[in-house]
């Protein structure tokens, strides 16, 4: 397993998630508009911090906090052992979240294609997964300006704040060497 390196764009910054960023982080999940989707509500910092701490040293995940300007926008994480995901077959799942009042400005977008160019130049994953609920159009558009494809669209499977919503799921290869 690599270890969470630090990625640079020409907006962001992705450090690797430190136990200093999670009062950062709980700022940001504790706001519902900023976390939709995102497999975590955010209620208390002590939630939080039981939620991530384990994550840092979780050999099967890796997680940057996504800054601006020094400042914690959001959070990106990939997981090599999930649902459907494992690392031993190539395969990971990546999710992510922006603080509501940094969306829509294409940092998600940034954020995923640093992450996806580190995935197949120095890893070697050879598909990686995604899953959005299918009313969240700004997220799975983010998954397809960075060249998703969208897999299946599975009903009701996602409860989130007392509601049941529908997922889509998607997906990226490696792109093939010519």
């Amino acid at each position: 397993m690599p270890a969470t390196p630090h990625l640079v764009t020409d907006r962001l910054a992705l450090d690797p998630l430190t136990t200093d960023d999670i009062l950062a982080i709980f700022e940001i999940a504790r706001e519902k508009e900023s976390i939709e989707d995102y497999q975590y509500a955010a209620r208390s910092l002590d939630e939080v911090r039981a939620w991530l701490e384990p994550s840092i040293a979780d050999e099967a995940s890796l997680l940057w906090v996504i800054r601006k300007q020094e400042r914690a926008i959001g959070l990106f994480e990939i997981v090599f052992e999930a649902e459907y995901s494992d690392w031993e077959t190539h395969v990971c799942r990546v999710g992510y979240f922006v603080d509501h009042q940094a969306q829509s400005q294409g940092y998600a977008t940034e954020a995923l294609l640093a992450v996806v160019d580190w995935l197949f130049r120095c890893t070697d994953v050879e598909r990686i997964e995604a899953g959005v609920t299918l009313h969240n159009v700004p997220s799975y558009r983010t998954l397809e300006k960075a060249g998703f494809i969208r897999d299946r669209i599975v009903k009701r499977n996602w409860q989130w704040y007392d509601q049941v919503y529908d997922s889509v799921y998607y997906y990226l290869h490696r792109p093939s060497k010519a």
